[in-house]
């Protein structure tokens, strides 16, 4: 994840505010949770329902136009941390219009949780004499 810190300065972006998006090591969406809100189902899958910005909603669908059904990424809320996920699609974009405000799109992107599998506790045997040396305990 080097180079963060500098495309959030370069494009003013509080990372304490923002939900980040990161795929491979350079392909990185950071966009502002002050309108989003996240729906966990009890079958692991994800909804991030975002009410954005005509501009960060076009970012956003083009960011996840380029992924594939079941592809994983990693999700990061306000810095505590990145979690694995599954792209599982993203909703049709609706238009918000109200006249106290700026128009708005709403667009939900569904992800399912990714299973962390736990490292392997096996360890290369370290000798010949015997079958059991080698388990973790």
């Amino acid at each position: 994840m080097t180079g963060l810190a500098d495309i959030a300065k370069e494009n003013e972006v509080d990372l304490e505010n923002c939900v980040v998006f990161v795929r491979g090591k350079d392909d990185i969406l950071a966009v502002d949770i002050s309108n989003a809100g996240i729906r966990q189902r009890s079958d692991d899958t994800m909804g991030f329902t975002f009410s954005i910005s005509p501009k960060q909603a076009l970012a956003l669908e083009e960011f996840f136009n380029r992924f594939t059904t079941g592809e994983k990424f990693y999700f990061d809320i306000s810095q505590t941390g990145y979690r694995p996920v599954y792209y599982r699609g993203l909703s049709p974009m609706t238009k918000e219009v109200s006249v106290e405000y700026e128009p708005k799109f709403n667009i939900t992107l569904f992800a399912q949780k990714a299973i962390v599998e736990p490292d392997d506790n096996y360890f290369e045997p370290t000798c010949e004499c015997c079958e059991f040396c080698h388990i973790g305990l």
